[in-house]
This record gives structure tokens, C-alpha cells and sequence, in this order.
């Protein structure tokens, strides 16, 4: 797990707490850890001076609700039945209660309940829209899409850079936050 600089770490007490829910997370599914620290990465580099600390463990933590759903749904290689849908879509409250049960930080929370509502309202749980989204979960959507597009899963091969960007900017408006988009593909590690 990458460390943030002195500066940015939360109060010595949270930050052992939520490496510790790091770790159980990561024994439970290396993926979703992994994924995890990837999405952290592109959080921290556009997190707001002062945020840089919540927005990261927001990426890492993002997913911890998965925690609660059958392995063989995250696995499977087919389409989700109805059933399974509801399950895999609870993992954002079940991820904000675990991290509420630990006092993790509002940004930290949100970027869990949020990061799968959708800029055009059709997203979930609440089915909020626009910037209703708190912002560290609107950029969480744009870093955790991407880094899903760009890795292979049990279902499809990995986009390259380039694809998942443009797949990207077709949603931008309706799924995503446009201006949220922009910034995302301006840094220079993911200009395609």
C-alpha cells in the first residue's frame, strides 16, 4: 500500500484503523485491494489541498463492501441474475456502514455510499444526480470505471488506455460529471 507524505496522513489513530480494515480487505480479495490502491492513486493526485488524505482512503476503501457479497457473484463470468444485481449493488451501503461502524472520515464514507450514482440519476443506492454527488464520489466513479476498463476481468480482456478513455467520454454527461472527465484525462499520465 502506497503511504501518503506526513503532511496528508489522518490522525495516527484513524489511519491504523482503516489499515486494518485495509488488510482484511486485502486477505479477503487481493483484486479488490489492488484495485483499490490503483483508483487511490488517481484520487490523491486530484484531491483538493487539505482533502488529500480522506480522498485516498476513499480510493482504497471505495469497495469494501464486497466484503459481504458471495465471492462466486463477483467471479462470475456471465450476466447477474436479478438476484445477484441486488446483491453486488448493496455493497456501496454495506461498505458505508462498515466504514461508519470505524468513524472513518465524511470524504471516506462517501466516496463508498456514492461512487456508483450516476451524473444523469440512474445510478445507485439513492439514485441522486448531478452535484448532489458529493465530488470526492464523482471523481471516484471516473478513477473506479477506469481502472476496471483497464484490467482484465472475468468477463472481458482489458481495455487499453485509449479505449477505456474514449468509453469514458461517451458517458460524460449521463454517467459521469463532464468537467470531472476533463480534469481526469488532462493529467499527463492518462492522456491517450
Amino acid at each position: 500500500m502506497s503511504s501518503l507524505p506526513r503532511a496528508h496522513e489522518l490522525p495516527k489513530g484513524m489511519s491504523r484503523v482503516l489499515r486494518a480494515a485495509m488488510t482484511i480487505m486485502a486477505a479477503w480479495d487481493s483484486e479488490v485491494s489492488s484495485h483499490g490502491e490503483e483508483v487511490a492513486r488517481d484520487l490523491l493526485a486530484l484531491a483538493p489541498n487539505g482533502h488529500e488524505a480522506a480522498w485516498y482512503w476513499a480510493g482504497l476503501l471505495h469497495d469494501i463492501g464486497k466484503i459481504t457479497v458471495d465471492p462466486a457473484i463477483l467471479r462470475k463470468c456471465g450476466a447477474l441474475t436479478p438476484q445477484e444485481r441486488q446483491s453486488m449493488q448493496h455493497h456501496s451501503l454495506r461498505g458505508a456502514e462498515i466504514l461508519q461502524s470505524l468513524n472513518a472520515p465524511r470524504e471516506v464514507l462517501q466516496g463508498a455510499m456514492y461512487h456508483h450514482e450516476r451524473w444523469d440519476g440512474t445510478g445507485y443506492p439513492y439514485d441522486i444526480r448531478g452535484k448532489q454527488i458529493p465530488i470526492v464520489a464523482r471523481v471516484l466513479a471516473v478513477a473506479d470505471v477506469y481502472a476496471a476498463l483497464t484490467s482484465d476481468r472475468p468477463y472481458r480482456r482489458a481495455f487499453t488506455p485509449a479505449q477505456a478513455q474514449l468509453e469514458i467520454e461517451r458517458n460524460a454527461g449521463t454517467q459521469f460529471d463532464a468537467e470531472i472527465v476533463a480534469q481526469f484525462f488532462e493529467r499527463e499520465n492518462h492522456v491517450a
